[in-house]
């Protein structure tokens, strides 16, 4: 049920939508198929997603040259050439075990970085939809979004 609880929250929340999202709010007068319509469309900035998808040139234009400059050259060259991937490059919080969120984290290593604190503003500005910044994973899912079944698991949600 814990899982359900941020739900919960924002579908009885009486300020609607709930701050810090845009969107159409619920209401009692709208039908429960409108209310799962509304939280399907709702979405969220300012949170660093867990998988983030972008492309190179806006990484690059994320690295602060002062940093980059005090990298080793091998280094320098293979940020260079993860930037210059074309087609969308994987990153977000929950891949830093991957190669391209890995690899800043790794070259610019501390949380004080320049590069890192762009990389994040990069992250916080990108819009996701609210089940996904809430840490719902739909991957299995036919609709690709909250359904029936989940407002019946969080306790009868109408």
């Amino acid at each position: 049920m814990a899982y359900y609880d941020v739900l919960i929250a924002a579908w009885n929340s009486s300020i609607q939508p709930p701050t810090g999202v845009t969107g159409t709010g619920l209401s009692s007068a709208q039908t429960t198929a409108t209310k799962l319509a509304n939280v399907n469309n709702w979405t969220v900035t300012g949170v660093v997603p867990a998988s983030i998808l972008t492309t190179g040139s806006a990484l690059a234009n994320c690295i602060n040259f002062a940093e980059f400059n005090s990298l080793l050259p091998t280094q320098q060259s293979n940020i260079m050439a993860l930037c210059n991937i074309v087609g969308p490059l994987l990153g977000g919080s929950t891949n830093v075990g991957l190669l391209t969120a890995g690899m800043f984290v790794s070259y610019f290593s501390t949380i004080s970085s320049p590069t890192i604190a762009n990389l994040t503003a990069l992250a916080k500005a990108t819009t996701q939809s609210w089940a996904q910044a809430n840490g719902y994973n739909y991957a299995s899912s036919v609709t690709g979004a909250i359904n029936s079944g989940d407002l019946g698991a969080a306790g009868g949600l109408t």
